[in-house]
């Protein structure tokens, strides 16, 4: 698994249908940095993938100055290009979050993280690959 700390992008709402299925690209990782916007508070977002097993992880961070952080696990469901993951808030109030979702043709995360207060549709998450070239 290989983790990265990169610059994050603000990234826009997409809603389009998802094709068959086609491996994302090896070695990379999600990242965004987004604005509150109505239920859904302003977002750090890093997570890893395990080529291997598909399994997802990593932190998100949200609120003011980014200020609560949860560790987030799951896993992509290559079949249907699906994907669900668990966030547990570390320390503060020990908050979870569901986060479900689908992976587009071209390796974005489309996410939707539901807990308590927040509630983001349509997370739209680029991906990254350390030392590599990245989405066009």
């Amino acid at each position: 698994m290989r983790y990265a700390v990169v610059a994050g992008l603000l990234a826009s709402v997409a809603t389009y249908s998802i094709a068959a299925a086609e491996e994302p690209p090896p070695d990379r990782v999600f990242v965004l940095h987004s604005r509150a916007s109505g239920q859904c508070p302003a977002l750090n977002w890093n997570i890893g993938v395990d080529d291997q097993s598909h399994a997802l992880s990593g932190i998100i961070a949200w609120g003011d100055k980014m200020q609560s952080v949860a560790r987030a696990s799951g896993k992509f469901e290559m079949a249907d290009r699906s994907f669900t993951m668990k966030a547990k808030e570390v320390g503060g109030r020990g908050r979870t979050a569901d986060i479900t979702g689908q992976v587009r043709n071209d390796g974005w995360l489309v996410a939707n993280i539901t807990g308590p207060g927040i509630k983001c549709n349509s997370v739209t998450i680029p991906w990254y690959r350390p030392g590599g070239p990245g989405p066009g």
